[in-house]
Order: structure tokens, then C-alpha cells, then sequence
């Protein structure tokens, strides 16, 4: 069966529409609500750039990895979320219009400041996203983990019998689950 195609997909649409008329809004009100200020640097909208470098990194590598999940839920949500309001609340012609607007207003070395903390930052919080999402993911995969194997062993007859006079041995406990309780 051929795949189809993601033009072909209104609900698609409706997500992306819905989330980044979110995203949208959220932007615009985080720019009411944190004035720029008169060295150049217009902390609303670094603040919503920021937001959205951290939570569709996060988002992204986390749907990466929640293989439990179904995947056509995984798309509707990293479509939703993650192009619709992260797409919404970030905003590169605002950053650029604020960095041009500074250098031609004689304040380029606010400016340029302003671009270059932006950038750094955004790459810096999309990490954090990732390391977040991450240990988020292995914690849930230990969780499942944990439950499958309270579920295989639910069927077998020292299911509640005393742990330490039991016949059948305790399940080893691996590095990574070890990392993940950490």
C-alpha cells in the first residue's frame, strides 16, 4: 500500500492551523507583556524564541523515541505542537526586523549583541530541550519496562509470595534503568 501524502491530509492542516494560531497569540502576548528596552533588546520576543527552541527540540527528540506512542499520533502532535505552536511562537522575520530596525536606529552594537545572544541562546535551550526529552523518554521506557515485566510475571504462581523466599529469582536491574532512576 502506498503512503500517503501529507498534502492529501486535512487533519494536518486543522493541527498546524489550531497550534500555530496558538503559538501566534502566545507570541504576541509574551511581546505586551515583556517591553523591549532602550538599549535594543527586545526580551519578549527572545523569550518566545527561546521557549520554542526548547520545546520542539524536546518535543522532536522525544517523539523520536516514544516508540510506544502511535505513530500516527506522533505525527499529529509534532505537527500540532511542534510546527503549529512552536512554528507560531518563534518568529525569524521579527528578529530580524528588530536587529535591522536597531542598526539603522545607530544602536548596531545593541543590535548585533541582540542577534548573536539569540542565536547562542537558541542553541543553547534547544540542547537543554534534547537532555530534558531525553531523560523524560528512558524514564518512561523504564516505567513500561517495569510494568511489563510486573505483567509477565503476574501469571506465574509466586506472584505474591514473600520476595525473599521465593524460588524464582529478582530480574536484574540494568545500567540504563539504573541511569533513568538517577
Amino acid at each position: 500500500m502506498a503512503k500517503r501524502s501529507p498534502l492529501a491530509d486535512p487533519q494536518l492542516y486543522v493541527v498546524v492551523f489550531i497550534g500555530g494560531a496558538i503559538g501566534t497569540c502566545v507570541r504576541y502576548l509574551l511581546g505586551l507583556a515583556i517591553p523591549a528596552t532602550a538599549a535594543g533588546f527586545h526580551f519578549g520576543t527572545l523569550a518566545a524564541n527561546l521557549l520554542a527552541c526548547f520545546v520542539y527540540a524536546g518535543l522532536s527528540a522525544y517523539l523520536a523515541q516514544a516508540d510506544w506512542i502511535r505513530p500516527r499520533k506522533r505525527e499529529l502532535v509534532n505537527r500540532g505542537a511542534g510546527m503549529g505552536v512552536c512554528g507560531g511562537l518563534s518568529t525569524m522575520s521579527t528578529l530580524a526586523l528588530e536587529g535591522f530596525t536597531g542598526i539603522l536606529g545607530g544602536q548596531a552594537w545593541q543590535a548585533l549583541l541582540y542577534l548573536l545572544v539569540s542565536v547562542v541562546c537558541g542553541l543553547l535551550v534547544a540542547f537543554a530541550g534534547v537532555w530534558c526529552a531525553d531523560r523524560l523518554a528512558a524514564g518512561h521506557r523504564v516505567q513500561r519496562t517495569a510494568a511489563a515485566g510486573q505483567t509477565a510475571r503476574s501469571g506465574d504462581s509466586v506472584a505474591f509470595s514473600n520476595p525473599a523466599t521465593s524460588a524464582t529469582p529478582a530480574t536484574p536491574v540494568n545500567s540504563a534503568e539504573q541511569e533513568a532512576r538517577q
